[in-house]
């Protein structure tokens, strides 16, 4: 289950990655054919809006009227005289004639303002600025609207400070005037799509990125399981190898008590009910290496008994713990927890030999055993083990529980590995590191969910 859900989260995340980059591609590339669309409409309209005007401008010249007879004659060129002299067919010799225009005023000031109505339709259709300045840079139309000669100083200073931002974005197209002088510079932005597809590429290497830290998360993931893996298949290849042995010696032990000194001797008698307890921890520790890796069944205990059974296990072998080092408890814990009796006190067992070990130089030392209830939440019951030890190095503090790792000289680095294993995922507890101080001591901390009332 474990394994599972490691392997899901980075599979979750990676499909909800590439269905977002999707999205935001296909949002992309409509949002690029409706800017294609309407930039076609906007050229569109631009021809029409244009040509209707300008093939009329195009007609513009002068007519002539005879001052006789009436007759009139079009002319291509515009005269700026009001009257000349001409021959007039009907009059049959030179006459004075009178110069008028083709269009007059109402229809030329029409033609301007639907010309002029559509390039302001056109501006307004831009997303972004345009500023047509003249050769000195001064802005004489914003946005398709003439600047007023009374613009403020603030306002002329603002709009070129935007010509200097716009210029930065695209360089200005100059304006030709009709001998082919610059007369002045058109100066426009860019939209916010134009924006975005400069930032495309960043966030396909952001994406990119992404999946391949997530790819190196699931590698170290997928280390660490195959290495807490192969302590676990350590433990149960030595549960295999101790068990070989451990039979064979139990069938002596028992051939051993069949003897007759068995009952005589009382040296003898002793010796055996040492052996046969060794023999039995022997069995006890088998079965604990032989359970890793294997959901335990879980039973309603409370935890003060298994608590004092190891100690007084440690009491009753002197090799264990020195003279001069006490082991004190105070247990008021009262609440029960779903407990593997024999994978607990192994905890227990491996936390009480770190505090010894700490303690071993000075062969001297208190090591305290407290049990208490936590009403916060839905119920805890807490182990705490200190001892007033040479602690741990600051150093060494977050790598404790890394299997393989080890403070002493020639230890395997397994007890709080396989401890922090059957407490969080056994137990569905906690062990942590509480506090630990070089030469003043170290605490260890154990929380157990308690079991409540009506729970089977």
């Amino acid at each position: 289950m474990w394994n599972f859900r490691t392997r899901l989260l980075p599979m979750l995340v990676t499909g909800i990655v590439s269905w977002v980059f999707f999205l935001y591609s296909h949002s992309l590339v409509s949002r690029l054919e409706e800017t294609r669309a309407s930039a076609n409409e906007t050229i569109a309209r631009f021809w029409a809006g244009t040509q209707v005007p300008m093939s009329r401008l195009s007609e513009l010249g002068s007519m002539i009227v005879c001052s006789e007879c009436g007759a009139f004659q079009s002319l291509d060129t515009v005269l700026s005289d009001t009257t000349v002299s001409s021959f007039c067919r009907n009059c049959g010799g030179e006459t004075e004639w009178y110069v008028i225009s083709i269009f007059d005023i109402e229809e030329r000031k029409q033609i301007f303002r639907r010309t002029s109505a559509l390039f302001q339709e056109l501006v307004n259709r831009l997303d972004y600025y345009t500023i047509l300045s003249d050769q000195f840079m001064r802005p004489q139309v914003v946005n398709g609207i003439a600047v007023p000669d009374t613009i403020s100083a603030n306002d002329m200073r603002s709009y070129q400070e935007m010509i200097i931002v716009l210029d930065e974005l695209n360089p200005p197209v100059p304006i030709e005037g009709a001998s082919g002088e610059i007369i002045g510079y058109l100066h426009y932005g860019s939209d916010d799509l134009s924006k975005e597809l400069t930032l495309v590429p960043y966030i396909e290497l952001g994406l990119l990125l992404i999946l391949a830290l997530l790819f190196m998360y699931v590698i170290r993931i997928e280390m660490k399981r195959e290495k807490e893996l192969s302590w676990v298949g350590f433990a149960k290849e030595t549960a295999h190898q101790i068990s070989t042995p451990l039979t064979s010696l139990m069938g002596w032990l028992e051939l051993l008590r069949e003897r007759p000194e068995a009952q005589t001797d009382t040296e003898f008698s002793e010796a055996l009910e040492y052996i046969g307890n060794d023999v039995d921890r022997l069995k006890q520790i088998a079965s604990r290496y032989g359970q890793m890796g294997i959901k335990p069944k879980l039973v309603n205990s409370i935890v003060n008994p298994i608590i004092l059974d190891t100690v007084h296990y440690f009491y009753g072998n002197p090799g264990l713990i020195s003279k001069g080092i006490r082991l004190e408890t105070d247990l008021c814990s009262e609440k029960t927890v779903y407990l593997n009796r024999v994978l607990f006190s192994w905890v227990i067992e491996n936390l009480l030999k770190n505090s010894l070990s700490s303690l071993g130089a000075e062969k001297s030392g208190v090591i305290m055993i407290t049990s208490r209830d936590i009403e916060e939440g839905s119920g805890l019951v807490e182990i705490e083990i200190a001892d007033n030890g040479k602690g741990i190095p600051f150093r060494d503090q977050k790598k404790i529980f890394n299997a393989g790792f080890s403070t002493r000289r020639g230890g395997w680095g397994l007890g709080l590995t396989l401890s922090k294993r059957i407490i969080d995922e056994y137990h569905y507890g906690s062990i942590r590191l509480r506090a630990s101080s070089p030469g003043k001591g170290t605490t260890f901390i154990i929380e157990l969910p308690a079991v409540q009332k009506g729970e089977e």
